[in-house]
């Protein structure tokens, strides 16, 4: 149920682009409300054929400076737990659900929460003076939840141990050299290059977008041994779509695709 409350996420489509963007000013901390908000614009570009690709920013001087700590001080263990449950576990398998591709554009600053938002996503561009941190430890005295697994799998075990024993932000540089992100773009063509490359997956076969984004998440941990007879049934069945005899016949004539998304 959506609160009384002033949104604190704007949500509007154009050109098959969903805009998911968090306005909780200062610092759009996260909180239930911003969840919940999160969960329901997730919910509407999942179920509006005219949206190709999702795009998440944030307002202000960057994507957000992660859960509200001033919240959580108000919890008990049982209301906290509660709560990170839905905005870690829930989030992470809604986001993963999509048949949509999602990628965050990130400016300014993304600190912990705001780095498990921006790292549920298939891709990240970040503006060149964007800083990515996971002060879990040094503000919480805790660990920095999804993030150890998340750097570690990306960026291997010593250099994620760094990262989350100091609590040490990154530049979105040092981040790009890391391959923890997409891309690093000049912060005055973050937008345009967000939409630029937003329109370039846009503009791809919705069943073959959907095909591809299932079978990366289903290969990301899949034992090599059942790697081949994966790929082979999901080439199988991408082939005998619409869409995908389509693509060879517009490869054949040497024309643009017309896709039907069948």
């Amino acid at each position: 149920m959506t609160s009384s409350n002033p949104s604190l996420i704007h949500y509007h489509v154009a050109d098959g682009i969903a805009d998911i963007i968090l306005d909780n000013p200062p610092a759009n901390v996260i909180n239930p409300q911003m969840t919940t908000e999160y969960f329901e614009a997730l919910d509407r570009a999942e179920a509006d054929p005219e949206v190709r690709v999702i795009i998440l920013s944030g307002k202000g001087k960057g994507l957000s400076g992660g859960v509200d700590l001033k919240l959580l001080d108000t919890y008990g263990p049982t209301d906290m737990k509660a709560f990170l449950g839905r905005f870690y576990v829930e989030m992470m398998d809604k986001v993963r659900a999509l048949s949509k591709p999602i990628m965050a554009s990130v400016h300014g600053y993304a600190m912990e929460g705001a780095c498990t938002l921006a790292f549920a996503t298939d891709m990240i561009i970040a503006s060149e003076e964007a800083k990515f941190g996971y002060p879990g430890v040094p503000n919480l005295a805790a660990p920095p939840g999804m993030h150890v697994w998340f750097l570690q799998r990306l960026i291997g075990r010593m250099k994620a141990a760094e990262l989350i024993y100091t609590g040490e932000s990154i530049s979105a540089t040092e981040a790009e050299r890391l391959g923890l992100i997409t891309r690093v773009v000049k912060a005055e063509d973050l937008t345009s290059e967000s939409r630029k490359l937003a329109l370039k997956i846009a503009a791809m076969s919705p069943v073959g977008l959907k095909a591809a984004r299932e079978l990366i998440y289903r290969m990301e941990n899949m034992d090599f041994a059942t790697v081949p007879g994966t790929a082979l049934d999901a080439l199988s069945l991408a082939f005998a779509s619409e869409d995908s005899q389509e693509a060879r016949r517009a490869f054949v004539e040497k024309r643009k695709p017309v896709w039907t998304g069948k």
